[in-house]
């Protein structure tokens, strides 16, 4: 996996181009050829407007050869840099690199108590991420995931054109105190309108002409390293510090709670914060990184789920390095006692997964007062995060509707942060809306799969295939699971351990994932099934997989959902789970659970069908086969 960008010139190609009108055209084409969708006016106006005033500089600081990469899509997500210019050090004649995000701000000023700023009159909600921060988090991903860029040189600018200095100085990381602050030293500039004269010495001080040519394409070829799993990073984010990258919405949904628990020490109205994604947008990493960062900060803070797998998961995770922080993991039915207010920070992890109620079958001692409002009364600041289309068992009612109306009636304002940007599945957000049209679960239904080189997927002709696939998968390094839909008998282990094998297809027979509490025989117990490298071998279902990752995702439809001459068909009959085949609407739940399975890789995924005609379906759509000698359709 390689970097790509928009367009790639010198500044003085760019310089040349500009006059003639043919720049907005010229990246317009590149962003439909590459992203496969028209850019937004937002996208296109900040290219006419800001692209020359840094091409400008450029010329006047003498670096007219450097080489300037437009819209550089970041390592393992779909956030783009505006501007990334690429030379050697003056020092040393090594790879040198500045990062340029441009705004169109004329107005901002900082959000009290907090990390954030206000920028009247631009798209979107405020207060938004502080751009310093913003251009910062751009600098950390470069470093943690090109293994070229861990030595070079890489300094970030803000190029805020359309404000005087005079303007910005309220909102400079030393006067607002931004908590990266004394990591930034020299790296991070924020330039208003009038600092052109800083702008020029900050680039001559950065950058050389020579061998610029050279060190773009090294940077552009440069391998891209999977990222660190989240369970095997959470514990060092726990104890330690922050390990995760945390990019545009995810680090402004972290700032904004922060900024929440500050004002509501100080006696400020609680509110319920939402944060709302799709899969791989993130939303876990940010309830770790908060758990994290608040415990650090000595704010009463717990993480909670709906999950046994996740939260089992992330107590083993900690515990085996600290078993009181295991304390800091919770489950949506542990609150509904508690007093009001306890905790500074409650984190709603999967808050689609929010029941009714927090009574169990036959447990008269729970309440039975709604789940979501014990929830919100449990913190100061109750977050909830959660994506609408993981619903997947009755009885789960998490929506952004339900958070909101309850909020409401307790009087209780809600602000909601929605997650644009595409962390998993190789930050290719192509593949997860193709995922989505092709279930149903989005408008424009099935479409044909146009290949990217930030994601793989094929298609298995046998289960075989895919598993062997997935081995070769494991021996280079990466992680990879194969999990289906629940179509299959699933039985407890035996008496000496040993599982059955339960799923069978043709002369193909795996078990399912554990059943048993704890490690037997070398078999991990189901919580650690998506993170345990036993876990291969074993299949997994949605309540193995969701709220996990990957690097390569198998996925096996079953008998469950087919492809038929009037589109998806759903049959209770050849679904397993009793909690599901019952439900009054069985055919979204059911889709829903292919969504989530689909979209655990990070890096690929595989899928195959035990129904011929879907199998086909798949294959007309353009997937890739895998090859295999056995059966084809």
């Amino acid at each position: 996996m390689a970097s790509r960008c928009l367009y790639q010139a010198t500044a003085r190609e760019l310089a040349q181009l500009i006059p003639t009108g043919n720049l907005r055209e010229v990246l317009a084409e590149r962003f439909v050829a590459m992203l496969g969708e028209a850019p937004h006016r937002s996208e296109v106006a900040s290219w006419v407007n800001s692209i020359p005033t840094v091409v400008e500089v450029l010329l006047e600081a003498g670096l007219g050869d450097v080489q300037v990469l437009v819209e550089l899509k970041t390592p393992i997500t779909d956030v783009r840099m505006d501007m990334v210019l690429v030379g050697s050090s003056p020092e040393d004649g090594e790879m040198s690199v500045v990062v340029v995000e441009n705004k169109q701000w004329s107005r901002v000023w900082p959000e009290p108590d907090s990390e954030l700023v206000h920028a009247p009159g631009v798209p979107g909600p405020n207060p938004r991420l502080h751009p310093v921060n913003q251009v910062w988090g751009y600098r950390q991903v470069l470093r943690d995931y090109v293994p070229l860029l861990r030595e070079a040189k890489i300094r970030c600018i803000v190029n805020m054109h359309e404000a005087s200095s005079d303007v910005l100085t309220p909102i400079q990381p030393n006067v607002q105190r931004l908590s990266a602050f004394h990591e930034m030293d020299h790296s991070v500039l924020l330039l208003g309108s009038d600092d052109r004269e800083r702008f020029k010495k900050a680039l001559q001080a950065a950058l050389s002409p020579e061998k610029s040519a050279h060190y773009a394409e090294e940077l552009l070829e440069a391998p891209v390293l999977p990222t660190e799993g989240l369970m095997s990073a959470v514990s060092k984010s726990i104890r330690e510090r922050s390990v995760f990258p945390l990019l545009d919405e995810q680090r402004e949904a972290c700032d904004y709670v922060r900024a929440m628990v500050t004002k509501s020490k100080k006696g400020g109205q609680k509110e319920v914060v939402l944060i709302v994604g799709g899969p791989g947008t993130g939303k876990s990493v940010i309830a770790v990184e908060l758990l994290g960062s608040l415990n650090r900060q000595g704010v009463r803070a717990v993480h909670a789920t709906g999950s046994r797998s996740f939260t089992q998961t992330l107590r083993d995770n900690v515990g085996a390095v600290n078993w009181r922080a295991r304390r800091g993991f919770a489950y949506f039915n542990n609150f509904a006692d508690v007093v009001p207010n306890d905790l500074d920070v409650l984190i709603a992890d999967e808050a689609h997964r929010v029941r009714e109620t927090s009574r169990r079958f036959q447990d008269h001692s729970a309440s039975s007062r709604p789940q979501v409002e014990e929830l919100i009364e449990a913190a100061r600041v109750p977050v909830f995060l959660l994506d609408e289309h993981q619903l997947v068992r009755p009885g789960e009612v998490g929506s952004v509707e339900l958070i909101r109306k309850t909020a409401a009636r307790m009087g209780i304002r809600a602000h909601q942060i929605d997650l644009r940007h595409q962390f998993r599945c190789g930050g290719c957000p192509e593949y997860v809306d193709w995922i989505e049209r092709l279930l149903g679960l989005a408008p424009g239904g099935p479409q044909p799969w146009r290949p990217v080189d930030t994601f793989d997927l094929y298609l298995a002709q046998t289960p075989s295939a895919m598993e062997n696939f997935l081995r070769e998968r494991m021996k280079e390094g990466y992680s990879a699971r194969i999990a289906a839909g629940f179509c299959w008998p699933w039985s407890r282990p035996r008496s000496d351990g040993t599982l059955a094998n339960d799923v069978k297809i043709d002369d193909w027979y795996r078990p399912w994932n554990s059943k048993a509490e704890r490690r037997i025989n070398g078999i991990p117990p189901s919580s650690l099934w998506a993170t345990d490298k036993a876990g291969f071998g074993q299949i997994g279902c949605i309540y193995t997989a969701q709220g996990f990752e990957y690097d390569y995702a198998g996925v096996i439809f079953g008998q469950d959902l087919v492809w038929t001459a009037n589109g998806w068909q759903g049959d209770r009959r050849a679904n397993r789970d009793s909690a599901v085949n019952g439900a009054r609407y069985f055919d979204q739940l059911i889709r829903n659970t292919y969504r989530v399975l689909a979209t655990r890789g990070m890096r690929g995924a595989v899928l195959y069908s035990t129904d011929r005609h879907t199998g086909s379906m798949f294959a007309r759509l353009g997937v890739p086969a895998l090859p295999s000698p056995r059966r084809q359709y």
